[in-house]
C-alpha cells in the first residue's frame, strides 16, 4: 500500500511536469515560425452580389454587414505573383463553406458541393491545393459558396507555400498556444481516465478522477477541432466538423458528472434532482443528435441553437444558491467553484469575442486561447481540488480503518474478539463449502489469578495467544471469546492441516512455560459443519460441548 505522503509527491510530481511539458510546448509554439510562406491578403477583387470591390486587405474586408444566408456565393480574383519557382502549393483556410478553384478558368480544385448537395457536414479548415508548373503571373478565382449562415464572417485566407512547406509542415509550424494547452488536456486526461478506471477497483473515492480525465480528454480533442489543428493528423474534413460537435455536445456531461460526484449526499430534494436531470438531459440530446447525425437525417450543426438554449438553462441552474456554490462547502469544493467560475468567465469573453468577429472585420474567434486558458485553470483547479479531497478521503479511512480495527480486536490479546467472530459467522452462513470450529479453554487460569495475581494471568494469556496465532499462521483464524475462551476457524482448504497445527502449538506452549509461572495447556473440541448442516453457531455449540468433555477427562480439571 503506498503511503499518503509518496501519493501526494506522486500527484504534485506530475503537476510539474505538466507545467514543463505546457511551457515547453508554447516554447515551441513562440519559436517555430517560417518567414518563407507568403500570406496572400492583397490586391483581390471581391464579387458579392454583383457588385465588385477591391479591399485593401481581404482579412479586413466584410462583403455584408450581418450573417450571409445559406447557399450565398462570393467569387475572388487576384493575380499570382512572378519569379516564385520555388513555390508550389497554395494553403487556404476556409471557414464553413464550398470553394471552386480556378486558375486561368481551368478548375484545380473543388470542395464541398457534393457534400452540400448531399445533405452532408461541410467542414471548416485548411485547403493544400498544388500548383501545376508556369503559375506565376496567372490568374487565381475562388468560387465561395456558404455552406451555413454567416459563413463570410471570416474570410478566405490565402497562403502560398515552398515546396518543402506543404500540408502537415506548414500546420506543425504555426502550432498554437490553444494546441499545446490541448495536447496536454488529451493525454493528461486519457491517462486518467485509464489510471482512474483502475484505481476504482480499490476505493471508492478514486470515481473523481476518471471523471477530471473524462473532462479534460473530451475538451482537449474539441479544442483540437475547433483550432482546425486537427489536421495535423486527419485531412477529412467532414470528419473533423463531426468530432468537433460531437466532442463540444459531449462536453457539458463531463462537467454535469463531476458536480453529480462531488454534490453526492450533499444536496437533496428539488436541487439533486435537478443537478441529476442534467448528465440524463445531455445524454439524451447527444444520444439523439448523434443518431440523426450518423443516419444522415439531419446534421449536428442544426442543433446548435438548442445546444446553446439548454447550456444556458443549466448554468443558470447550477448558479442557484446551494447548488454549486454553498456557505457549507469544503476547501476542494470552493477550489473547484473559483475555477469553474473563472472558465465560465473564459466562455463568455470567448462569446464576446465571437459575435465581434461578426461585426468587426479581421477578428478571427478561433485564433484566440481564452477559452483554452479558462479551461487550463479549470482542470488545475478540478486537480488541486481533488488532491485536497483525495488526502482527507485517505486519512478518514485510515482512521476509520483504526477504529474499526480495535473494534474488533482484543485489547489484551491482538486476537480477533467475539464481535468479529459474530461477523465470520455470518459469513459462513452464507457459503456452501465445509470448515471446522475448535473450541478452545485455558487450563489453570483461574487457579493462577488467585495465586500470583491478574497481572500473571494477562501475561498467561498474552503467552497463550501468541503460541494459537503461531501454530493457526495461514491455516485458521483464531479469537479470543472473553476470559480464558478461546476459538479456531479452518477453513476447509486447510482441513487436512489441523492436527499439525495442534502439534505445533503443543511444541510452542511448552516452549513458553519454562518463563511462566504455570505450564501453558488447554482444552479443545472440533466440530466441522460436515458434521451439523446447520448453522456457524451450531457448529461452534458442538465444538464446545465436546471441549467441555475433553476438559473433564483432563487431570487438569482438578486444579481449576
Amino acid at each position: 500500500m503506498i503511503s499518503t505522503k509518496r501519493k501526494m509527491g506522486f500527484l504534485a510530481a506530475a503537476f510539474m511536469l505538466a507545467a514543463v511539458f505546457i511551457v515547453s510546448l508554447i516554447g515551441v509554439s513562440k519559436n517555430r515560425s517560417s518567414n518563407n510562406s507568403i500570406v496572400w491578403d492583397s490586391p483581390w477583387e471581391v464579387t458579392y452580389h454583383g457588385k465588385t470591390s477591391q479591399p485593401p486587405s481581404l482579412a479586413q474586408y466584410r462583403p455584408i454587414q450581418g450573417e450571409a444566408p445559406l447557399g450565398d456565393s462570393l467569387l475572388l480574383e487576384t493575380t499570382l505573383p512572378t519569379r516564385l519557382s520555388d513555390y508550389s502549393a497554395l494553403h487556404i483556410r476556409l471557414f464553413v463553406s464550398t470553394m471552386d478553384v480556378y486558375l486561368n478558368d481551368e478548375k484545380i480544385y473543388s470542395y464541398g458541393q457534393e457534400l452540400l448537395s448531399e445533405g452532408l457536414i461541410v467542414g471548416s479548415g485548411y485547403h493544400r491545393i498544388e500548383l501545376p508548373a508556369g503559375w506565376g503571373g496567372q490568374k487565381l478565382r475562388l468560387k465561395v459558396y456558404a455552406a451555413e449562415s454567416g459563413a463570410f464572417d471570416i474570410m478566405p485566407e490565402t497562403t502560398i507555400l515552398p515546396n518543402q512547406m506543404m500540408g502537415a509542415p506548414y500546420l506543425a509550424e504555426h502550432i498554437s498556444v490553444s494546441f499545446c494547452i490541448a495536447i496536454f488536456m488529451t493525454l493528461f486526461g486519457a491517462m486518467a481516465m485509464v489510471g482512474g478506471i483502475g484505481a476504482m477497483g480499490f476505493a471508492g473515492y478514486f470515481v473523481r478522477l476518471p471523471l477530471i480525465g473524462f473532462f479534460s480528454f473530451v475538451l482537449g480533442i474539441w479544442t483540437i477541432c475547433y483550432t482546425h489543428e486537427i489536421q495535423l493528423i486527419s485531412l477529412n474534413l467532414e470528419f473533423n466538423a463531426i468530432l468537433e460537435y460531437a466532442m463540444l455536445y459531449l462536453a457539458p456531461i463531463s462537467i454535469e458528472l463531476l458536480f453529480v460526484s462531488m454534490r453526492r449526499k450533499k444536496l437533496s430534494g428539488w436541487r439533486w434532482y435537478g443537478l441529476v436531470s442534467l448528465p440524463i438531459f445531455n445524454g439524451i440530446f447527444f444520444a439523439g443528435t448523434t443518431i440523426l447525425q450518423l443516419a444522415h437525417v439531419a446534421n449536428y450543426p442544426q442543433f446548435l441553437l438548442l445546444f446553446h438554449i439548454y447550456m444556458v438553462l443549466g448554468i443558470v441552474f447550477l448558479m442557484v444558491p446551494g447548488v454549486v456554490y454553498s456557505k457549507k462547502d469544503g476547501l476542494p469544493e470552493r477550489i473547484s467553484d473559483i475555477g469553474f467560475l473563472l472558465f465560465c468567465l473564459s466562455c463568455i469573453a470567448e462569446l464576446v469575442v465571437f459575435n465581434l468577429s461578426r461585426v468587426t472585420p479581421g477578428v478571427d474567434p478561433r485564433g484566440n486561447p481564452i477559452t483554452s486558458w479558462g479551461l487550463l485553470v479549470y482542470l488545475m483547479s478540478l486537480l488541486v481540488s481533488y488532491v485536497i479531497y483525495l488526502q482527507r478521503a485517505i486519512v478518514n479511512k485510515t482512521e476509520k480503518d483504526l477504529l474499526s480495527s480495535l473494534a474488533y480486536r482484543d485489547a489484551l490479546t491482538g486476537l480477533y474478539n467475539r464481535a468479529k467472530c459474530e461477523q465470520i459467522f455470518d459469513v459462513l452462513n452464507g457459503i456452501g463449502s465445509d470448515y471446522a470450529v475448535t473450541s478452545i479453554d485455558m487450563n489453570g487460569l483461574k487457579k493462577l489469578n488467585d495465586t500470583y495475581g491478574h497481572g500473571k494471568g494477562d501475561e498467561q494469556l498474552q503467552a497463550f495467544a501468541k503460541t494459537l496465532s503461531e501454530a493457526f499462521k495461514g491455516i485458521g483464524t483464531p479469537i479470543r471469546m472473553g476470559g480464558d475462551e478461546f476459538l479456531v476457524i479452518v477453513r476447509q482448504e486447510h482441513l487436512n492441516d489441523m492436527e499439525t497445527a495442534f502439534e505445533k502449538m503443543r511444541v510452542l506452549q511448552e516452549e513458553a512455560s519454562q518463563v511462566l509461572p504455570i505450564p501453558l495447556s488447554a482444552s479443545y473440541g472440533t466440530a466441522m459443519r460436515s458434521e451439523v448442516r446447520s448453522t456457524a453457531g451450531d457448529v461452534y455449540r458442538l465444538a464446545d460441548d465436546r471441549m467441555y468433555k475433553m476438559k473433564k477427562e483432563s487431570k487438569d480439571t482438578r486444579e481449576d
